[in-house]
């Protein structure tokens, strides 16, 4: 279970590098998380990576690829069972035959099952917060007044992950430094090459270390082949000359064949 919503950036389905649904909280996101798609870490099951306080997880399933971008304070066990969720909600679509005819995935075809499964999930977190929410379902026949914080006095903002504001609740402001113009926008770009940068930095470091070892072994391997073959020769040398030498004793030399 999420302990907080907010700490998710942004979430897809993807088969190969084709992105089936998502959910961002950032527009800028989506161009980023396309280029971390196309860079996904092959013969991994999950991977997962913290920069500039993000945290980038992959779990990939044979073609389909579910990624999320979280904020470095949520807990990583968190994340690994909200992409776990996704994955199972969308296994079961396909098996429910909500998804039939899609032989070849298009773009974004995915995005309503996938808009229902991440409101489930979302579901189990708000539940409690949706009490102090002016909605009719939720909030009795008494005062429809907002909550305040018992503790700091403030008016509780509850913001949806999806679909349209819940009637009541301030949209929260976001914090990614919109008044800076045109500087804000070079310096998002700044940050998503910079990460597509480390993430392949280190896609590749980690398989030329497996292509190291591999060799590495096939060279210790030969090593000790060719140690067993001499200690094999020089025990067949030992026996052979301990024979010769009995030979010479028996016969006194070479008077065997003298005679």
């Amino acid at each position: 279970m999420i302990s907080n919503p907010n700490l998710i950036c942004y979430a897809c389905i993807a088969k190969n590098t084709t992105i089936l649904a998502q959910f961002s909280k950032e527009s800028d996101l989506e161009d980023l998380a396309q280029q971390c798609i196309e860079k996904a870490p092959p013969y991994h099951s999950m991977f997962s990576q913290t920069v500039r306080e993000r945290t980038y997880t992959f779990l990939l399933d044979d073609p389909f690829v579910y990624f999320a971008i979280f904020s470095q304070d949520l807990d990583q066990s968190e994340g690994i069972w909200f992409l776990n969720r996704l994955k199972s909600g969308f296994q079961e679509s396909l098996k429910g035959g909500s998804m039939k005819g899609f032989d070849n995935f298009s773009s974004l075809c995915f995005q309503a099952e996938f808009d229902v499964v991440v409101r489930e999930v979302m579901a189990l977190n708000l539940k409690s917060d949706l009490d102090l929410v002016d909605s009719p379902p939720v909030v009795s026949n008494g005062s429809r007044n907002p909550s305040l914080d018992s503790s700091k006095g403030k008016k509780l903002i509850l913001t949806p992950l999806l679909g349209k504001p819940i009637k009541g609740l301030k949209k929260k402001k976001r914090l990614s430094g919109e008044s800076n113009g045109d500087f804000g926008k070079d310096l998002s770009m700044e940050n998503k090459l910079d990460v597509c940068e480390d993430m392949s930095r280190d896609f590749s470091m980690s398989t030329q270390k497996n292509v190291t070892l591999h060799i590495g072994d096939r060279q210790k391997a030969k090593q000790v082949w060719r140690k067993h073959v001499w200690v094999v020769l020089l025990l067949d040398l030992f026996v052979c000359a301990i024979l010769f030498g009995i030979w010479l004793w028996v016969c006194r030399g070479f008077k065997c064949i003298d005679s």
